[in-house]
């Protein structure tokens, strides 16, 4: 499918004067852009009036790119739908506030508003017809940043009357709902499934837990529906040739929708990289980027993936926040390819004068000039080609991974334990899962260690050394079964707090915690308790007392039975002093340690270091502004992507690097 390794640019013809876009092309192509990405948001160009489609515009964009030697991606143009639509019936979403969207924004359409469904798929299969088959068309995007500002949830008359239908379904009888959520508490029990309420805001106390965690498996079902027939309308119209994708959004996980099975029927996932966005004062740090990398990477096997909006310039709707030097903004793009990513499209081509992003910077400025940071990035972009295009395309390998669960993530949105878990950033937008498992990836980068993030629905254990499974609370008895297994056979586990504290039903675990890891772990947990925004001291064995760790967030007590203790409490003024927060057990040839807090950095540093060491996974610790990436090249050489992510020169692995810089290390 192209190109080992390519560099592309969000281009919007309907945007710019037609004069214009020949030059537009010739100067992207001069810069190393080889793929454009267009349409996303056209549909009111591409049809409008209800049934008249009128593809004019882009059939002549698409010839302009084509000759001047660019490739395509399109967009289908659903995630905004043209006035017309509103005359076909009620398609705004309606959020759990009980505000209905009003149309001139995005993402404003119900995902179970039939008109608008119908639509949305007559429009994909209709530009598949009339474009997919152009010579230029390398690909195709469905929507755009799917579930992005709060749209993942709706509350509509549509979406009461499919939730009704989707509940029938999945329990049969209102007997067994009533059973599964345990309605006699509180004496919410239901005589009919219609009866059911959709999870608007309440004044106070919410609604059961269990009727939350199932109108998000809902919600995520209604996108996949809705994504799946826009997916079969253009795969049987654009032939095996040509793929087909959707762009994701950070962060990824805090939603209601299962990125891994809506992309379930596509060629592979695509990522928005934004590491700093809107009031931002800084860039998340590089682990946090590395983490969300490797999600995007782990939805589809093991790569490649695409970025399909990566940063260019200062962004933001409507406040802006720090500007990153351009350096670091070119290092983003390196960091994304060593991280499996082997097409990057930069957003956007040129600033928009005008509409919701106007502030939103793109290569060139709106004055059509160029920038530096135009200059700066296709220097590195035709470097990244040279040196990295011989491994952009291989599969990422690791010897380590992250584990999530959807679930998980979806209950700790609403009930999030404690406030450290609790990170709003923005209305919508409550991040304290993605952050927190950020934190448990840390240490992967920090000592330079390859390693996955998948879901607890499709890890294949076998293939890792290590697994480290926080927050998993609602276990999966098969999971746990392959784990005993592998642990036996010579693997190591890390273990967080709350780990096996409730059922697949999300009910309390009827059994001493840590539940079904009770003798993997070989302690138990009969007390906790939530640091919320406070910590504790920790003392870490075979460490001075003044080694500054802390323990954050929670505190499980432990109590050995069997494990030994490794890490004890020791702060004053907590119930936790003097107990063990972190065990490491002997089963078989394996190990399981069991960390019953949120590390500090420092503490997660000591501790990792010796879980790494003891999985056979040689960590090295090179500062914490380094990352080394290691990968396979198209012919099996083993190679080391080092990144500098520093305003100063550093030495990385024997080789002198200048701020921002990156090296491939034979």
């Amino acid at each position: 499918m192209g190109e080992r390794l390519s560099f592309g640019v969000d281009w919007y013809p309907e945007q710019w004067d037609e004069s214009t876009w020949e030059r537009d092309c010739e100067r992207m192509r001069a810069q190393g852009v080889s793929v454009v990405r267009m349409m996303e948001f056209a549909w009111t160009i591409v049809e409008p009036e209800k049934g008249r489609y009128d593809f004019s515009l882009f059939e002549r964009a698409v010839e302009v790119a084509a000759s001047r030697g660019l490739k395509v991606i399109l967009g289908t143009p659903t995630a905004t739908f043209p006035a017309w639509l509103l005359d076909e019936g009620e398609v705004l979403m309606t959020s759990p506030e009980g505000r209905v969207r009003d149309f001139g924004a995005r993402r404003m359409g119900c995902y179970n508003a039939p008109a608008y469904r119908e639509a949305a798929r007559k429009v994909a299969a209709e530009a598949a017809k009339r474009l997919g088959g152009h010579p230029a068309v390398e690909g195709w995007q469905v929507d755009n940043e799917l579930g992005h500002e709060g749209s993942d949830r709706c509350v509509c008359g549509h979406c009461r009357a499919a939730w009704h239908a989707w509940l029938e379904r999945r329990y049969g009888k209102v007997e067994a709902l009533n059973a599964q959520w345990g309605n006699i508490f509180w004496g919410t029990t239901y005589g009919r499934f219609d009866q059911v309420p959709v999870p608007r805001k309440q004044v106070s106390v919410g609604f059961n837990p269990g009727l939350l965690l199932d109108y998000d498996r809902f919600m995520s079902d209604s996108a996949a529906a809705f994504v799946d027939a826009q997916v079969e309308a253009l795969k049987a119209a654009i032939g095996p040739d040509r793929y087909v994708t959707t762009n994701l959004y950070p962060p990824p996980l805090s939603n209601a929708i299962d990125m891994e099975r809506l992309t379930r029927d596509m060629d592979f996932a695509s990522w928005d990289n934004y590491p700093i966005w809107g009031a931002q004062d800084e860039p998340f740090p590089h682990h946090f980027q590395a983490f969300a990398q490797s999600y995007v990477r782990g939805l589809r096997g093991s790569g490649p993936f695409t970025v399909m909006e990566e940063f260019s310039g200062i962004q933001g709707h409507v406040c802006l926040g720090a500007l990153p030097p351009e350096g670091q903004v070119a290092l983003w793009t390196v960091q994304a390819v060593a991280r499996g990513a082997n097409r990057i499209v930069y957003f956007r081509g040129r600033t928009a004068p005008y509409g919701q992003e106007q502030l939103c910077s793109g290569l060139l400025e709106a004055d059509d000039g160029e920038t530096s940071r135009s200059r700066v990035l296709a220097a590195n972009a035709k470097r990244a080609k040279a040196e990295l295009a011989r491994l952009a395309s291989v599969p990422f390998e690791s010897d380590a991974c992250l584990v999530y669960s959807k679930d998980d993530a979806r209950v700790l949105r609403e009930q999030y334990l404690s406030k450290g878990l609790y990170v709003k950033e923005a209305e919508w937008m409550q991040a304290g899962y993605d952050l927190e498992l950020a934190k448990w990836f840390a240490p992967f980068a920090a000592f330079n260690v390859n390693a996955d993030v998948k879901s607890a629905a499709s890890v294949d254990v076998e293939k890792y050394a290590l697994v480290s499974l926080p927050l998993y609370q609602m276990a999966d008895p098969a999971l746990v079964a392959r784990l005993d297994a592998w642990v036996r056979r010579g693997g190591v586990l890390v273990l967080g707090y709350r780990s096996g504290a409730r059922d697949l039903r999300n009910w309390n675990i009827a059994a001493p915690l840590p539940g079904l890891f009770s003798e993997l772990a070989g302690v138990r947990v009969p007390a906790f308790e939530s640091l919320n925004l406070t910590r504790t001291r920790l003392r870490l064995k075979g460490l001075p007392a003044l080694v500054p760790a802390h323990a954050e967030v929670w505190a499980d007590h432990l109590e050995p039975a069997g494990a030994e203790p490794i890490a004890w409490y020791s702060g004053r003024g907590k119930s936790c002093r003097g107990k063990p927060c972190a065990t490491v057990n002997r089963v078989g040839r394996g190990k399981v340690f069991y960390i019953g807090t949120s590390p500090d950095p420092a503490a997660m540093f000591f501790l990792y270091r010796r879980i790494l060491k003891e999985a056979g996974l040689s960590p090295r610790f090179l500062g914490k502004e380094a990352e080394v990436v290691e990968r396979r090249t198209d012919e099996g050489a083993r190679v080391r992507i080092a990144l500098n992510h520093s305003p100063r020169p550093r030495r990385i692995l024997g080789r002198r690097l200048p701020p921002w810089g990156w090296a491939v290390l034979e």
